[in-house]
């Protein structure tokens, strides 16, 4: 073995030691700060009642996994930890095995670990996002297999790129950015251009169309529920279509800076740092793809949104943009540096995984946070109005989630539609947590009951719970209705 292989399989082999002791450590401090679980955490206590072709609004992969995992370890935190955990290791790790296809191990290592200068990715998927961080992991492997079939051609990567596309179409919606826009950006690079046009990309879609097929059934069967939060975009229509289109543009530009600020000021110090080194030399072409793969769709959204009239944009919706650009700048970063600048890049991010480390304790008891709900009472204040376990619960992922921790036996669903096709035709208690839903009738109709009318309320009343950091006093609400059937007969 060459000193440089051997350097390569050394630098290979402190990544992953890097990335598996950091993950770890993750999911030991969320089990030791321990509380409520989060909404994101709660919505799948209650979103997991077995393998099914779809749940709800969401795609159902991360339910899929989420529930295998709840049966071999228990519905309880520390399966809810390992999930989220092991697909931002395993996010790394793809990324950095796509990369390495092109690169070198120390520029491969530097390309997957720039994804941790993301606020949304080191911060936000592990205090609170689900569903997200499967977009992170379905986009990583799509990555690697793209890499795969640019590099080799073989059929093998083109049936794992199909596989790799299938899985990320069922992850969620924006996912379908990161193909697109890697194809697209692979047609305007001679280097790369027949392996897109080759016949064998139709195994590729084929395999992907199999994966697809059951659940996006599912979700022409039941477009009330799979599109049930298409709300949250906000889409305008004449005559303020225009307008609305304007603040969707400036949300996007925004949130693509909120998203990329960090890795530009690190990409700087870097630069200034480590700047010199084969100054003359091409960019790797790996680094224009995903450059321009970013560029795709970033373009794509914005066309979306003027189109669309998308007048409210989430900025962990623009992960796809970030996911291709930021690592396409770390690698033609990475390539033209001194030594001297990976070892600033590495001493800056160890100083931002032991800041997120601290941060997340400090969140656990900060005022008002969402883990520091006691939610013991609850039970036994709702087997007060009405009698338990038989009688439904309707309440908002957070609270439902956190009551069916409790009690796993009783029958809970979220304001989603399923509730009156499940619950319909007799008492339900519904509870409504401070302003969520505002009121009893926008929480019927979320929860599938499309006229409510005059409700049938048998009985209501108010309750708090306590912010143990803080003793602040969480209102809530119950109301215990009887409800009309499915069909609409009492």
């Amino acid at each position: 073995m060459s000193a440089v292989t051997r350097g390569a399989t050394r630098q290979g082999a402190v990544f992953v030691a890097a990335i598996t002791t950091y993950f770890a450590l993750q999911t030991v401090l969320r089990l030791w700060l321990g509380g409520a679980l989060e909404t994101d955490e709660a919505e799948m206590m209650v979103m997991t009642p077995g393998l099914r072709w779809g749940y709800g609004p969401q795609l159902p992969l991360y339910n899929w996994l989420q529930w295998v995992l709840f049966e071999l370890f228990g519905r309880d935190l520390f399966a809810l930890s390992l999930l989220k955990n092991l697909l931002l290791w395993a996010t790394y790790l793809f990324v950095f095995i796509g990369l390495r296809l092109f690169v070198p191990a120390g520029v491969a290592a530097a390309g997957a670990l720039s994804l941790y200068l993301i606020p949304d990715v080191a911060w936000e998927a592990q205090r609170a996002t689900t569903h997200s961080n499967m977009l992170l992991f379905t986009s990583a492997i799509t990555l690697a297999a793209f890499l795969w079939v640019l590099k080799t051609g073989r059929w093998a990567a083109y049936g794992a790129l199909g596989l790799a596309i299938g899985l990320g179409g069922l992850a969620k919606y924006n996912y379908w950015l990161v193909p697109i826009g890697l194809i697209a950006a692979a047609l305007t690079l001679p280097a790369f251009r027949a392996r897109v046009l080759s016949p064998r990309l139709l195994l590729s879609l084929g395999i992907a169309g199999l994966v697809l097929a059951g659940p996006y059934g599912w979700m022409l069967r039941n477009p009330g529920l799979a599109f049930s939060s298409s709300g949250k975009l906000a889409m305008g229509t004449a005559p303020g279509l225009a307008e609305q289109a304007l603040d969707g543009l400036g949300q996007l530009l925004a949130g693509a800076a909120i998203l990329s600020v960090l890795a530009v000021i690190v990409g700087a110090i870097v630069w200034a740092v480590g700047r010199g080194r084969r100054a003359g030399d091409p960019p790797p072409p790996v680094a224009a793809l995903l450059l321009r793969a970013g560029a795709v769709v970033l373009v794509l959204m914005a066309m979306g949104v003027v189109a669309a009239g998308v007048g409210r944009i989430t900025p962990r919706w623009l992960l796809p943009l970030v996911f291709l650009a930021v690592p396409g700048g770390a690698v033609w970063l990475g390539a033209r540096m001194r030594p001297r600048g990976g070892v600033a890049f590495a001493a800056i991010l160890a100083v931002l995984a032991l800041a997120v480390l601290t941060g997340l304790g400090f969140d656990r008891y900060k005022d008002r946070a969402r883990r520091a709900v006691d939610f013991t009472p609850l039970p036994e204040v709702l087997a007060g109005v009405a009698p338990q376990p038989g009688t439904p619960v309707v309440a908002e992922f957070y609270a439902a989630g956190n009551l069916a921790r409790l009690r796993p036996d009783w029958r809970i669903a979220p304001y989603l539609p399923f509730a009156m096709r499940e619950f319909g035709g007799g008492p339900v208690l519904f509870v409504l947590r401070e302003n969520t839903p505002e009121t009893l009738e926008q929480g019927l109709r979320e929860a599938g009951w499309d006229d409510p009318g005059d409700p049938q309320i048998l009985e209501q009343g108010a309750f708090t719970l306590t912010f143990t950091t803080s003793g602040e006093a969480m209102k809530m609400r119950y109301y215990l209705v009887d409800t009309p059937g499915p069909g609409g007969d009492d």
